[in-house]
Parts: C-alpha cells; sequence; structure tokens
C-alpha cells in the first residue's frame, strides 16, 4: 500500500478516499501556504486565542499546525512515498505576523477574527507570488522533489449538466491565480505531476462537502487515482 502525505487541501483527500485500502494518508495538512513553510512561529495571542475557540479539533490541527510552521517536521518524521501537493489552499489572504505569515482561512474567519492593522497579502499580487516562489525554495530544499506528486487541480466552472458551478468571474480570476502559480514552478523546476483535462472538471451539485468550483464529479478523482497508479507504475 502506497503511504501518502498530503499537503493541500480536499481535492487531493476527497480523491484518495475513492479507493479504499489502496493508498495509507499517513498525514493530511490543509489550510497553509507554501508562502509561509519554514518561517518562523507566530507570535500573535490574539490569533491563537481564536483558533482555541474552534469547535472542531480537525480545524484547530490545521490551524495550529499554520501558526507553528510544523509542516516540514510533520513531512521529515512521517515514513511515506508520496508528497501530493495542491494549491487550492492558496486561495487565502495571507496576514504578516512578524517575521511569519499565516492563512486568513474561512475557519479562522468563521472565529470573528478581523486582520485589523496587520499587513495583508492578497492571492495574485506581487508580494504574495514573491513570498511563495521562496517558500516553495524552502519546501523543495527540506522535501525530496522525487517524493513529490504535484496535483495540478484547477477550479471547475460548470456542473456535469452544463450549467454554472459559481460566480464566473470569480472562477476565472482564481484560475487565474493558480496558473500564475503552477507557470512560476514549472519555469524553475520539474515535479511529476497530474494534469486534468478540461472536460473532466466539473463541479458536483451532490458533493457530501457541498456546492464548490474545487468539489468534483466522480471522474475528476477517478482521474487522480488511474495518473497516482500510473506515476507509480514508471517510477517502480
Amino acid at each position: 500500500m502506497n503511504r501518502v502525505f498530503i499537503l493541500g487541501s480536499c481535492v487531493s483527500r476527497d480523491a484518495l478516499e475513492q479507493a479504499p485500502g489502496e493508498y495509507e494518508v499517513v498525514t493530511y495538512l490543509a489550510r497553509t501556504s507554501l508562502a509561509s513553510v519554514g518561517l518562523l512561529p507566530v507570535d500573535d495571542a490574539e490569533v491563537r486565542d481564536a483558533v482555541a475557540r474552534l469547535p472542531s479539533a480537525f480545524q484547530r490541527r490545521m490551524l495550529v499546525n499554520d501558526l507553528d510552521k510544523t509542516t516540514l517536521s510533520a513531512i521529515a518524521e512521517s515514513a511515506h512515498d508520496i508528497v501530493l501537493l495542491d494549491f487550492i489552499d492558496e486561495r487565502f489572504d495571507l496576514i504578516v505576523s512578524g517575521d511569519s505569515l499565516f492563512s486568513l482561512s474561512g475557519e479562522l474567519k468563521n472565529t470573528g477574527f478581523e486582520p485589523g492593522e496587520r499587513d495583508v497579502i492578497t492571492p495574485g499580487s506581487e508580494e504574495f507570488l514573491e513570498r511563495w516562489i521562496a517558500g516553495l525554495e524552502r519546501f523543495l530544499a527540506a522535501v525530496d522533489p522525487a517524493t513529490i506528486v504535484l496535483n495540478k487541480a484547477y477550479w471547475a466552472d460548470v456542473f456535469p449538466d452544463g450549467s454554472d458551478a459559481s460566480s464566473p468571474g470569480w472562477i476565472r480570476s482564481n484560475n487565474a491565480f493558480l496558473k500564475q502559480l503552477y507557470d512560476a514552478l514549472e519555469a524553475r523546476w520539474a515535479l511529476r505531476t497530474i494534469a486534468y483535462p478540461e472536460s473532466i472538471v466539473l463541479a458536483d451539485p451532490d458533493h457530501k462537502w457541498g456546492r464548490a468550483p474545487y468539489h468534483y464529479a466522480l471522474p475528476f478523482y477517478e482521474h487522480t487515482l488511474q495518473s497516482l497508479r500510473e506515476l507509480a507504475a514508471r517510477s517502480g
């Protein structure tokens, strides 16, 4: 059984859940940006108090990892064959905290936390891209690139029946941002990558997590799994 460390979002986790017994998810980390990987822990009592108020233990664990900057140590300490990486959770604003950063995730917003006078770095900005590339450099210096598989997902703009999955402008904007990240990575590094035919990038109107342009119909996840099998066969 292939052991997979997921660093990304439900896009990757939901795919592996379609093949029970085929993959062991050794760790799943979400709601953190590569821009903040390898930085100092966040020393901000207000945001830590907000995270501590979250009722979900899973959500607290995700956000504490983001604040503590334990992503690299978690990867180093886990026995894994693949680090499955996706960029869907790069959609959140980054908040500057001293020499560090943290993601303004939806869960953090739901606590009532506000950035206040803290500096905010928005996805798609030049500063975001510069910090993200620097974080990716730190990540690839610490993690064996041969173990990494990039799950190159874009947001779905339609449901299988052809109707709009959400606001077309919002989706186009986020996909342009994702393309900016993919292009920046591919201009500098060569990673094993799962790419998707546009015809199967469809949102699922009945997805268990609700309707969203990154909650996909089954063919998308089946393609993820088949691509992982093919990559494993080539590397073996």
